[in-house]
């Protein structure tokens, strides 16, 4: 398992009891937001569908690196120290 810090938006962090960081020990993405969803359901259904992916404008990086450009859901968080979700906000 690799520790983790999962840094969140402000829009979310009233999701995750108002904390602007998670820490955590996972082995893949995909591990590290079922840990969140057992904490936090609200917040894990506002970065996953219901099919279990990843919501289109919700943006997800490894240190600095986009996880669709890595392996995605399954990208191994070994090597990496901070998670950071990016939610898109639109309006008009």
């Amino acid at each position: 398992m690799t520790p983790i810090i999962i840094t969140l938006p402000a829009a979310l962090q009233s999701l995750a009891d108002d904390q602007a960081q998670l820490r955590l020990n996972a082995q893949t993405v995909n591990e590290a937001f079922v840990q969140i969803a057992q904490e936090h359901d609200l917040l894990a259904k506002r970065i996953l569908t219901r099919g279990g992916q990843l919501r289109p404008f919700v943006n997800v990086f490894l240190d600095e690196q986009d996880i669709r450009h890595l392996n995605g859901l399954e990208t191994p968080l070994d090597g990496y120290q901070e998670m950071t979700i990016v939610a898109s906000v639109a309006g008009g």
